[in-house]
């Protein structure tokens, strides 16, 4: 068994090395200098290897750390590189593997910062019924899917930090670029929201909102349209909502509205109460 004097006098040579400490647990000294206490072990019939930590000569081995404090991976001495395998022993009797849950954790620990990971808890909350500042599914619906077409791509990976507003502008004209200066704003807004809802949930971030500085106008504009469509066209539309990728509830909404010629307040301001089933008439309240 090692004592902290006896890892000091280990010294680099031309090869890696390796001296036993107990339990299976040992230390590598590779040709650098560099000295990490290393577990090896079998779950499963497949021979793992858990890198415990690396060994701090600067690290007082009268000031232990409780197991709370540790993780794999970390700068320790040999006293606390003991608590961790007793650690990883445990977790292979259960077979479970210390290697690759510490593998999970820094995967999830890198993800947890992304644009893409705060962009799912964003619509996660907006979806959650008793959110009350649930959007509607129509909304959802769509925000989600210019997310998945047109942000995932450039953004998903990537820190809140690392995205620039001319990263976005550039995106946003790329959108544009294809015919769609409608969705190349929505991108802009997604990227607006996403960022507000991670600084609601997150105090500590200290971030600017980089959407901000780049105003919807900057991206397209539109000019009103005045021109009313024929009788042949609204026909034409109406049997097209068939073939539109929109959710059931938006595509009956459209086609009420249609055959109706209600106003969108009058549709959505609705009840039960205005509607005579017996004489089949809606009698709408003046306003």
């Amino acid at each position: 068994m090692l004592t902290d004097t006896e890892l000091k006098k280990f010294k680099k040579t031309d090869k890696t090395y390796k001296i036993a400490d107990r339990d299976g647990m040992y230390v590598s000294v590779a040709t650098s200098g560099t000295k990490s206490f290393r577990y090896d072990y079998r779950i499963n019939g497949r021979r793992e290897t858990l890198t415990i930590g690396r060994h701090d000569e600067n690290l007082s081995s009268k000031l232990t750390r409780v197991l709370e404090e540790l993780e794999y991976g970390i700068s320790v001495t040999l006293a606390e590189a003991r608590l961790l395998l007793v650690d990883a022993r445990r977790s292979v009797e259960k077979g479970e593997s210390p290697s690759r849950a510490k593998a999970d954790k820094r995967t999830q620990i890198a993800e947890s910062l992304t644009f893409g990971s705060w962009a799912e808890r964003y619509f996660i909350d907006k979806s959650d019924p008793n959110n009350g500042a649930r959007l509607a599914d129509s909304t959802l619906a769509m925000r989600r899917a210019i997310y998945n077409r047109d942000l995932v791509g450039p953004f998903g990976k990537l820190k809140l930090e690392e995205i620039t507003a001319a990263a976005l502008m550039a995106l946003c004209e790329k959108v544009k670029a294809r015919g769609a200066p409608a969705p190349a704003i929505q991108v802009r807004e997604i990227v607006l929201l996403v960022f507000r809802f991670a600084h609601t949930k997150d105090k500590s971030l200290d971030l600017k909102n980089l959407a901000e500085s780049i105003k919807p106008s900057d991206i397209a504009t539109f000019k009103p349209r005045e021109r009313a469509l024929s009788p042949a066209e609204i026909r034409q539309f109406f049997l097209a909502l068939d073939e539109t990728a929109i959710s059931a509830t938006l595509r009956l909404a459209v086609k009420f509205v249609l055959l109706t010629m209600v106003r969108k307040g009058e549709f959505i301001g609705g009840t039960w109460a205005e509607v005579d089933f017996e004489a089949e008439t809606w009698i709408i309240p003046a306003t």
